[in-house]
């Protein structure tokens, strides 16, 4: 039984997170910069969190690790519309994106294998891009007391035309710089 306290690691996204609270069959998880925190049920910490135990702090000695993503992931703010398959047009916010995808926050939840319709809209110079792609839900979790949504979901690219993705390409070199 975990107990307040306890680091758990997510084995989909990989981030640590804290147990805040216990309650009935519910468990409150907090990132550590305090900025999210993620409910959801005591059974669900066996299939997508790994407990991590206590260490003693050692001095590392070595080379760095900044991560082993494909591709590196830049912050933004930028309007997303979705469709399901319902048709039913929606907005969103993408907080990050990449060449392999984005990190978006939508005002429902979506299941893990779902492909969305993505329309993004962005700036490059002074000229409007907007790109429409086809996208997969990668992960999804609950971001509480964000006012734009509750849910936080990776999406991958599946489809997108060359010609889009060059626009994206562009848009993302110039943070790179």
């Amino acid at each position: 039984m975990p107990g307040v306290g306890d680091k758990f690691k997510s084995i989909i996204t990989g981030a640590t997170y804290v147990v805040r609270k216990i309650k009935d069959r519910m468990v409150v998880l907090e990132r550590h910069n305090k900025r999210s925190q993620i409910l959801t049920e005591l059974s669900n910490l066996k299939l997508f969190y790994k407990k991590e135990e206590k260490e003693e702090t050692k001095p590392c000695y070595g080379t760095l690790n900044f991560g082993k993503r494909r591709y590196p992931r830049f912050s933004v703010d930028l309007p997303v519309e979705y469709t399901r398959k319902d048709l039913v047009v929606k907005q969103g916010r993408v907080i990050n994106a990449s060449e392999g995808g984005l990190l978006v926050y939508f005002p429902e939840r979506m299941e893990i294998g779902q492909h969305l319709r993505l329309k993004l809209f962005f700036t490059s110079g002074s000229e409007l891009n907007m790109m429409e792609m086809v996208n997969q839900v990668a992960w999804m979790d609950i971001h509480l007391g964000e006012v734009w949504g509750d849910y936080r979901c990776g999406v991958k690219f599946i489809d997108v035309a060359p010609e889009d993705m060059t626009k994206l390409k562009n848009f993302l070199g110039g943070f790179s710089q």
